[in-house]
């Protein structure tokens, strides 16, 4: 599959060398089209609570992973599985129940353990975007928590050819990484090509009380875009990334033996996408998009039982999709967005148990998941009211899904042999099945409203409503993770599918000085789907009849000068099983963050900061309650100061955890089960870019 990929960069690449000849022969005249952020989440087609992290916030940290940089956001709670391993937890729900997208093309996790997030290189980023909520209406299934989009750099358009780029280099010692990354790129009046490429090494992670072992990162990756206008309102988009990890630890996790060494052997994500965009069509239809796209997830983990026994459990994921969506203005008051999307996911498992004993070994070959393929077909509208212009308008959505999962049967053994002095003896094995096969066909559908008012100037209220409905995934249905003497968690195909009804109440208002923004949420969620303990050794997926999320949320901007400003925000959310009558596991505890930054104009900037959390004693029985922390973070970068008439340098350096605060993070206490570990200690950190 790699190879196929590489082969269509390569055939993208002739293709654009040869248009260029012809574009040069062009006698139409070259218009500089106007930019589109194509589906943005901020786009105005929702009007969900969205925040937007961009490339300057993104370039000032030295980030493990791309979870990391939304951290401190309000409404957003990490979870780790170590320093390379994260994900996100938005309002109380976690990835399961949240969609990521790479330029709008879904990103499909290889089982539930996080990882995918990781495997897109930061580097090469314009933004990231969030939607807080359920946004199902215009993403689909999966979307029912929120969204997050990876946005991509994309280069602009030159009256003439030219050419920049950037190389970043850096260090923190926390864990003794080194960090390398380039993007180059070259465009021209109707074309671009944009490259980048990115290397990282790191040991084991420092924490307040020693080293936490098994905490390595090995990482690459390199990525080719291209964009072509065919005419002065036509464009062609590629672009392909290729990410790996190697050698890469998992410190804690439930399902492991405390005794166990795992790391990720090999863990690759392929992407290769393709969109042709046409505006200013007609007087009312302003833009049309068609996207195809195909991603592939590998992952190859080694578990060292003990000094016998080696797990190797490896998972295929690939998805393939195509969208296309227009945007159409009937008038200046009247803007309809309508869709449709088809995308299918395919999974396959196998493991290897290899026991060395002091004459042979005996390798068994077993597939604890069947393979599983799931599809969806869905069509999407979007209409915008403006009930009194600048006092009150209306957003409303609809979306309709069919999706279809089947999968086939799987063994707890399929072949079983043994090797001695190179000679391999076929022995008899056990075949029971673990999963049945099955066809589950469902239809689905997602609608919402928002209501904007603008009372006064600099001031809005928007109260969102919002049904949204989630089918099972694929792991949560067939997963069966046994990890010999670990804890066993194992899926259910019999789940029935999530569905919701969402509710978000924001205030905002502000000046050139002030600015404050405060939301109330309530949600409340059917058959939930949750992993329930039912033994001291086995966590099973199951329905929760009834479950609701309430929360709020604030955040606080205040200009003192033109050189100093304080930000801030607040989280709360507490979820309950309300049938059970307790609390709902991996719930983020009341959390904020406070920063004072100080801008000196044309030198540098800098910013002192404090990330904490109360104690989460509002844990489900399964967890484990975790204390309070508060970790201080102190960072400074320079301006770009020129070191010829086309070079110039930027320096970065800064504190995490100044005070070195022994932490433990709540979202671990779940996944690490009795092993869970303490998060790094102080990391002081420097990173340097040439740019031209």
């Amino acid at each position: 599959m790699l190879q196929k990929f590489k082969g269509a960069a390569i055939l993208f690449i002739i293709l654009l060398v040869s248009n260029l000849i012809a574009a040069q022969k062009d006698s139409i005249p070259t218009k500089q089209i106007k930019e589109v952020t194509v589906f943005s989440l901020g786009s105005g087609n929702i009007s969900l609570p969205y925040i937007s992290v961009d490339k300057q916030k993104l370039q000032q940290k030295d980030y493990n992973s791309t979870a990391d940089a939304l951290k401190n956001e309000a409404g957003i709670f990490l979870s780790k599985d170590g320093m390379w391993a994260t994900s996100v937890n938005i309002r109380g729900l976690s990835e399961q129940r949240l969609l990521f997208l790479v330029d709008d093309d879904r990103i499909q996790t290889a089982t539930d353990v996080a990882g995918v997030l990781s495997t897109v290189n930061l580097n090469s980023l314009e933004k990231i975007e969030v939607i807080k909520g359920a946004a199902s209406v215009l993403y689909g299934n999966g979307a029912m928590g929120g969204v997050v989009n990876f946005v991509t750099y994309r280069p602009q358009y030159t009256n003439k050819l030219k050419s920049n780029g950037k190389l970043n280099t850096g260090y923190q010692d926390v864990n003794n990484m080194y960090s390398n990354s380039l993007n180059v790129n070259i465009t021209n009046s109707n074309w671009y090509l944009s490259m980048n490429g990115s290397y990282r090494t790191a040991g084991n992670t420092k924490t307040p009380t020693g080293i936490l072992g098994n905490s390595q990162l090995n990482n690459a990756s390199w990525g080719l875009a291209g964009g072509m206008k065919y005419s002065e309102n036509q464009e062609l988009l590629v672009s392909y990334n290729h990410y790996e990890a190697w050698n890469t630890g998992i410190p804690g996790g439930s399902a492991f033996p405390l005794a166990s060494t795992v790391k990720y052997k090999n863990f690759t994500r392929n992407q290769l996408s393709g969109e042709y965009i046409f505006t200013d069509l007609t007087e009312w239809l302003d833009h049309v998009s068609l996207k195809a796209y195909t991603q592939t997830v590998v992952r190859d983990v080694e578990n060292k039982v003990n000094s016998t026994t080696t797990l190797y459990p490896s998972s295929t994921n690939t998805t393939a999709g195509f969208k296309a969506s227009a945007d159409l203005n009937f008038e200046e008051r009247n803007k309809l967005t309508v869709g449709a999307e088809i995308w299918q996911r395919k999974s396959e498992t196998v493991r290897y148990k290899v026991v060395t004993a002091s004459s042979d070994t005996t390798i068994t070959v077993e597939q604890p998941t069947p393979r599983a393929t799931m599809f969806d077909a869905g069509i999407f509208s979007h209409y915008k009211h403006s009930l009194i212009p600048t006092k009150l308008n209306l957003h409303a959505g609809l979306r309709l899904d069919f999706l279809q999962t089947v999968n086939d049967t799987s063994f707890t053994e399929i072949k079983k042999y043994k090797v001695d002095n190179g000679e391999s003896i076929a022995l008899p094995h056990s075949s029971n099945v673990l999963f049945y096969p099955a066809k589950v066909p469902e239809l689905a559908y997602s609608a919402h409203i928002d209501i904007e008012y603008l009372p006064a100037r600099n001031n809005k209220l928007l109260l969102s409503l919002a049904s949204s409905y989630r089918a099972a995934s694929i792991e949560e249905r067939y997963k069966y993770i046994n990890q010999a003497g670990g804890v066993v968690h194992k899926g259910n195909p019999d789940l029935n599918p999530e569905k919701g009804y969402f509710s978000n109440l924001s205030y905002s208002t502000g000046n050139k000085k002030v600015v404050f923004k405060a939301d109330i949420f309530a949600n409340y969620l059917f058959d939930l789907i949750t992993e329930k303990k039912i033994s001291s050794t086995l966590y099973q997926n199951t329905n929760i009849s009834e479950a609701m999320f309430l929360g709020a949320e604030t955040e606080f901007r205040w200009m003192i000068s033109r050189k100093l400003n304080v930000m801030s925000n607040i989280s709360y959310v507490r979820g309950r099983d309300v049938t059970a009558n307790d609390f709902l596991p991996q719930i983020p505890p009341l959390h904020g963050f406070i920063a004072l930054n100080y801008y000196l104009e044309k030198l540098f900037n800098t910013s002192l900061s404090a990330e904490w959390a109360a104690k989460q004693i509002e844990a489900a029985s399964t967890e484990t309650k975790t204390g309070g922390h508060i970790v201080l973070d102190w960072d400074i970068q320079t301006k770009p100061f020129k070191l010829s008439k086309d070079i110039a340098l930027q320096v970065t350096g800064g504190i995490d955890n100044i005070l070195d605060t022994a932490y433990y993070n709540h979202l671990t206490s779940m996944r690490t089960g009795g092993s869970k570990f303490l998060e790094p200690g102080r990391n002081v950190f420097a990173k340097a870019a040439v740019i031209w």
